[in-house]
């Protein structure tokens, strides 16, 4: 049973098929699936997310049907596997996920191979993923816990052990062993970054490409291997045992626990295929509709203002008297265009745009008082900016427009070439309204 993101299918149908999981997923959110210590979420919320809404469903129960939201990924529970892959992915390739991630986070993913099962391919993208979390966390500082140590020297400290200074010391040289208590950064969860850096060095195929991508990310890197020092390759089982035993509970390291996560994942995938035969859920999420939005802004960022929700920044007021903030996708002051990011199904709408999108866009467009406001939306079909109408009031001329997504493509390097075709074509449309006419 294939399925998609913003399908519908029968409840009934779905139930059969997916009877562990779908008692775990039908109705539940995002919100509620990110705190399964087995499932990662992408992006968590402490990533620089502003419009990420984590009361959205994944899965929605609408009469007999369930409809799948814009989320896609994977995720088991014991024998049960679910594949929720992108509609604008035919076949087995994810060639539209990876491209959006590629250019959202500026990563280089081209060698990503497409023969591969989703689930491998999800797997490899963990990896790409790693420096994004491993820099959200170490904004908070390197991470400190209490870990035992055991000496055997003159410097006694600690709690003396007598049955390891038997064993050691007989006859007596004068050593003493005992073991201590230390806060320190050369602890459990920093000897699995340790371990998870060189693995991804040594076993992925752009390992020192991921690892050197930015110089935040290369100091970063630098940090973890420098508080390291008793790190031991012999020690990994033990050090991932420790941290599935342990995640990370304080809630100012909430950056910490999400790294801590991948990297169990990145670390256990091959023996446990994204967490083991756990009755609880697991596997990766990857929320399309918060990548499309970014996926726009590497494009509109020159000419228009992408307002942050969470940081209250480069909103709107809804009235002159008091503040009560909005916050447009997309907007120009200075020429009066707003736009919204849509990765709804809408090539096919018959209205053009349903009535919730179409009074969101003519709210936007009433407060600035645009003289242009439309959605825009990726599409299997080919490229088209449709005029909705001209609103009463401001005037203000209502559009949609569609970015086309390749399709019968033959390699990622093929739908790399197709997409920029796509883009230009957008672009092209962009410039109509900033400038009232075609790029030269």
């Amino acid at each position: 049973m294939r399925i998609e993101d913003n399908h519908t299918y029968l409840k009934s149908e779905f139930v059969a098929a997916y009877p562990k999981l779908s008692a775990k997923l039908v109705d539940k959110t995002l919100s509620a699936l990110s705190e399964n210590e087995n499932l990662l979420v992408f992006p968590s919320d402490f990533l620089a997310v502003d419009d990420l809404d984590h009361d959205s469903k994944i899965i929605e129960t609408v009469n007999d049907t369930i409809k799948f939201q814009n989320v896609i990924g994977f995720i088991g529970c014991e024998d049960e596997q679910l594949e929720i892959h992108s509609r604008f992915s035919p076949g087995k390739n994810n060639y539209f996920l990876h491209y959006m991630l590629q250019k959202v986070l500026s990563i280089n993913i081209v060698d990503l191979d497409s023969k591969l099962s989703m689930e491998e391919q999800l797997y490899q993208l963990l990896m790409y993923l790693f420096p994004r979390y491993l820099n959200a966390a170490m904004r908070k500082g390197i991470f400190k816990q209490y870990r035992r140590f055991e000496y055997n020297n003159t410097n006694i400290k600690g709690n003396i052990d007598i049955a390891r200074h038997i064993k050691s010391n007989t006859p007596f040289t004068g050593k003493v062993a005992y073991s201590t208590r230390e806060f320190t950064q050369d602890n459990d969860l920093m000897q699995l970054l340790r371990h998870t850096i060189e693995f991804i060095q040594l076993s992925a195929k752009n390992g020192r490409i991921i690892l050197n991508s930015s110089e935040l990310t290369k100091q970063n890197v630098s940090a973890v291997i420098l508080v390291t020092s008793s790190y031991n390759l012999g020690n990994k089982r033990k050090v991932i045992i420790a941290n599935k035993n342990t995640p990370v509970r304080h809630a100012y390291y909430t950056e910490y626990l999400a790294l801590q996560k991948l990297c169990l994942m990145i670390l256990t995938h091959r023996r446990h295929s994204l967490g083991g035969e756990s009755k609880n859920i697991h596997g990766i999420l990857f929320d399309v509709a918060w990548l499309w939005e970014e996926y726009l802004n590497t494009m509109l960022k020159a000419d228009f203002i992408h307002p942050k929700n969470k940081q209250s920044k480069d909103g709107i007021s809804l009235f002159f008297d008091r503040k009560r903030m909005v916050y447009p996708d997309f907007y120009n002051t200075d020429i009066d265009v707003v736009l919204d990011a849509k990765y709804k199904k809408l090539e096919y709408t018959a209205k053009g745009i349903n009535r919730e999108d179409l009074y969101q866009i003519i709210t936007y467009s009433y407060i600035l008082k645009s003289k242009s406001a439309g959605v825009v939306f990726p599409s299997t079909s080919e490229s088209e900016h449709s005029k909705i109408g001209k609103l009463s009031g401001y005037g203000a001329d209502i559009f949609k427009q569609s970015i086309h997504i390749p399709q019968q493509v033959d390699s990622y390097r093929e739908f790399d070439t197709h997409i920029k075709k796509s883009e230009d074509n957008f672009k092209k449309e962009i410039i109509k309204l900033l400038y009232g006419k075609a790029e030269s």
